[in-house]
C-alpha cells in the first residue's frame, strides 16, 4: 500500500508541474482587418527558458519584435513568474492564415506552442480608419526611435586630403560613433556600396572592430573604424566620394501602451524595462575631392608613376651563349601608385630578342597607403655571338615631396655572348639578315647518310595485352560505376543510414569552428558550437529527431546500444557544462581547451561503439 500511495502522490505532483509550467501563444484580437495591427505574445510560465525560436509570419509584416518582458505575481500566497516574447504584426491581405508553433528550450526539453489560425477581413471604412490610426501610431514610434538613434549613432568619413594630384593616394576612413548608453545589436554594410567612380581603390584590412573613447562636442562616444580604403584618382576635376551606408539594429527601452495590466501588482513585480529593436541606416555623407592635373613638361619616358619612388635594375649574368636566356630585372619601390606603373620599353640590340615581362608584386596596403615594390622581369635571348651593349633603363615619375618630375637611370649593361654548341648553335652567315635564318637543326633536319639496320616487326595489336586491356577496361569501369550508383541510391533512400554515416563529419565540422573560437572572447558562441556538435552527433547516430532528443532519451538509447555507463556520463557532463557556461553566466573553472578536448574524446570513443 505504501508503494501505491507513493506512485499516486508522485503522479499528482507531476500533473501539477505540467499544469503549472507551460508555453503558450496568444493574440490580442482575431479576426483582424487588412492593414490592422495585432499583437502576438509567446509566454513561458514558471520555467527557465532559452534559445527561443519564432515561427514564420506568412501574410503579415513584422513591425516590431521580439520585445521581451519578465513578470512575477502572487496569487493566494503562491508566486508565479512568466517570460514573454511579443511581436507587433500588420495584416497584409484578406484571407485565412496560420501562425505556426514557436519553440523554446526549457528544463532540458523543447516546448512548442499551438498554432493559431487568424482570419483577415477587408472591413468597413470606419474599421479601416481605425487601422490607419494604429499604423500611424506605430509610425510615430518608429520616427521617435530614429530621432533618438540619430543623435546617439552616426558615421563619419575622414579623408587624408581633399586636394590632390592625379595619381596621388588618398586614405578614406569611415568611423562609427555610438553613445555609451545606446545598445548596438547589429552592424552590417549595405549592399549598395559606393562605386568610387573615377578612383582606383584598394581596401585596407582593419581586422576586428576596436572601440575607443572619443569626445564629440564635449560628449564622450565609443568610436571604431569600420572601413578603410586607399583611393587613387584616375581623372582630374571634382570627384565625389559617395556616401557609405551601414545597416544597424539598435535596442531601445519602450513603453508598451497596448498592454493592459491584469492587476495592480503587474508593474511592481515586472523585471526591468521592455525593449524593442529598431532598424537604422547610418550614412557617412559624401565628400568632394579636387583633383589637379600633373604639371606640364613630363619626360618622354614618364608612364604615370606618382609618389616617392626609387629604381634598381640588374641582369642575372653578364656572360651567356647564343639562344640561352638572360634575365633583366627592373624594380620600382617606395610609396605611391605602384600597381598602376606600366612595363618599360627597352632599347635592345637588333640581335637580342625579348618578350612581355613577368610582373612580380611585393606590395602591402596599410594606413599609410600603398607601399612596397613592383619588379618587371624581362627574358633576353641573344641570337648571335659577340658583345652587346644594353642601353641604360630610364624611369620618370612625379615626386610628391618636391612637386617635380624626376628621372632615374640605370647603368649600361655589357653582355658577352659566346657561340653555342649542338642544336642550340646558331650559324652565322655573312651578308644574310637574321630574319632570313631560323633555328638550324629545328625547322630543317639534315638528311641522314648512314642508315641503321632495319628489321621487320611481326607483332600485331590484335590479340595483344594492350588490346584486351582497352577492350575490358570500359566494362569493368561501368560495372564499378553501377555498383557505386546503387549504393548511393540505397543511402539516399535510407535517411537514417545516411545521417548515421555523415554524423561524424558534421560533428567534426562544428568542432573545427569551435576550435577557432577557443581564443575568441565570444564564449557563448564557442559553447554553442560544442553543444550543437554533441547534440547533432547523438541525433544522427541514434536516429532520434532533434525535436525529441533530450538527456533521458539519449542516455537510454546509448545504453541499449551497449555504450559503457562512464562514456554516457562523460558525454552528458560535457553537454551539461556547455549549457551551464552558456546560460548561467558564472565564472568558468574549466578552460575552453579542456572542454574542446573532452568533446573530441567523447565523439571519438562513441564512434567506436555506435557504428
Amino acid at each position: 500500500m505504501k508503494g501505491f500511495y507513493f506512485f499516486v502522490i508522485n503522479g499528482i505532483l507531476l500533473l501539477q508541474i505540467l499544469a503549472y509550467g507551460q508555453f503558450t501563444a496568444s493574440v490580442d484580437r482575431n479576426p483582424v482587418l487588412v492593414g490592422e495591427q495585432i499583437q502576438v505574445t509567446f509566454t513561458l510560465s514558471n520555467l527557465n527558458g532559452s534559445n527561443f525560436r519564432a515561427p514564420g509570419f506568412k501574410g503579415f509584416t513584422v513591425l516590431m519584435g521580439p520585445s521581451t518582458s519578465q513578470q512575477m505575481s502572487f496569487v493566494n500566497g503562491q508566486m508565479s513568474r512568466s517570460l514573454s516574447y511579443t511581436y507587433v504584426l500588420q495584416a497584409d491581405a484578406e484571407g485565412n492564415y496560420q501562425i505556426g508553433s514557436a519553440t523554446i528550450d526549457a528544463d532540458g526539453k523543447t516546448l512548442k506552442t499551438n498554432p493559431i489560425n487568424i482570419t483577415v477581413t477587408k472591413g468597413n471604412a470606419q474599421q479601416q480608419n481605425q487601422g490607419q490610426k494604429q499604423n500611424q501610431s506605430q509610425g510615430n514610434l518608429n520616427q521617435q526611435a530614429n530621432d533618438v538613434i540619430a543623435k546617439n549613432l552616426f558615421l563619419r568619413l575622414n579623408v587624408s586630403k581633399k586636394e590632390v594630384y592625379q595619381g596621388e593616394q588618398i586614405i578614406a576612413t569611415y568611423v562609427l560613433y555610438v553613445h555609451p548608453e545606446l545598445r548596438l545589436v547589429q552592424l552590417v554594410p549595405s549592399q549598395n556600396a559606393p562605386t568610387f567612380t573615377g578612383f582606383w581603390t584598394q581596401d585596407i584590412d582593419i581586422g576586428k572592430l576596436q572601440f575607443h573613447t572619443e569626445n564629440v562636442n564635449g560628449v564622450p562616444f565609443n568610436a571604431a573604424v569600420v572601413k578603410k580604403v586607399v583611393l587613387i584618382p584616375q581623372q582630374t576635376g571634382k570627384l565625389t566620394i559617395e556616401p557609405f551606408i551601414f545597416e544597424t539594429v539598435c535596442r531601445l527601452v519602450v513603453q508598451n501602451q497596448q498592454k493592459r495590466r491584469r492587476s495592480i501588482f503587474d508593474d511592481f513585480f515586472s523585471f526591468g524595462p521592455q525593449y524593442q529593436d529598431f532598424k537604422y541606416n547610418a550614412s557617412s555623407g559624401a565628400v568632394n575631392i579636387n583633383v589637379k592635373p600633373l604639371p606640364p613638361g613630363a619626360p618622354a619616358d614618364f608612364n604615370g608613376g606618382v609618389g616617392n619612388l626609387s629604381m634598381k635594375a640588374w641582369i642575372d649574368k653578364p656572360k651567356t651563349k647564343t639562344n640561352e636566356p638572360v634575365n633583366l630585372k627592373i624594380q620600382i619601390s617606395g610609396n605611391g601608385n605602384l600597381k598602376l606603373i606600366e612595363p618599360f620599353d627597352l632599347k635592345l640590340p637588333p640581335d637580342v630578342e625579348t618578350y612581355d615581362p613577368k610582373v612580380n608584386d611585393n606590395i602591402s596596403v596599410s594606413g599609410s597607403g600603398v607601399s612596397g615594390s613592383r619588379t618587371f622581369e624581362y627574358l633576353l635571348i641573344p641570337r648571335h655571338a659577340g658583345e652587346y651593349k644594353i642601353e641604360p633603363v630610364g624611369f620618370s615619375y612625379f615626386d610628391l615631396s618636391s612637386k617635380q618630375y624626376k628621372t632615374l637611370s640605370s647603368q649600361e649593361f655589357i653582355l658577352q655572348v659566346e657561340q653555342g654548341t649542338g642544336e642550340e648553335a646558331y650559324q652565322s652567315v655573312t651578308g644574310v639578315r637574321k630574319e632570313d635564318i631560323k633555328y638550324i637543326g629545328k625547322d630543317i633536319r639534315f638528311i641522314k647518310t648512314l642508315s641503321g639496320a632495319l628489321a621487320k616487326n611481326n607483332s600485331h595489336f590484335l590479340g595483344s595485352g594492350g588490346f584486351y586491356l582497352l577492350t575490358f577496361t570500359p566494362m569493368v569501369l561501368f560495372f564499378l560505376f553501377f555498383v557505386y550508383l546503387k549504393r548511393q541510391q540505397k543511402l539516399e533512400g535510407n535517411q537514417a543510414l545516411l545521417k548515421n554515416k555523415r554524423a561524424t563529419k558534421m560533428a567534426r565540422k562544428r568542432l573545427q569552428t569551435a576550435k577557432i573560437l577557443i581564443t575568441d572572447s565570444n564564449e557563448d558562441k564557442f559553447y554553442e558550437e560544442v553543444s550543437h556538435a554533441l547534440w547533432g552527433y547523438l541525433s544522427d547516430k541514434l536516429t532520434i529527431p532533434i525535436s525529441e532528443l533530450n538527456k533521458d532519451s539519449a542516455s537510454h538509447s546509448m545504453a541499449n546500444r551497449n555504450v559503457a555507463e562512464n562514456k554516457i556520463n562523460q558525454c552528458m557532463s560535457t553537454i551539461d557544462y556547455c549549457e551551464f557556461a552558456r546560460f548561467a553566466r558564472s565564472s568558468n573553472d574549466v578552460s575552453k581547451q579542456n572542454i574542446y578536448d573532452d568533446a573530441v574524446n567523447v565523439i571519438t570513443e562513441l564512434e567506436g561503439v555506435l557504428r
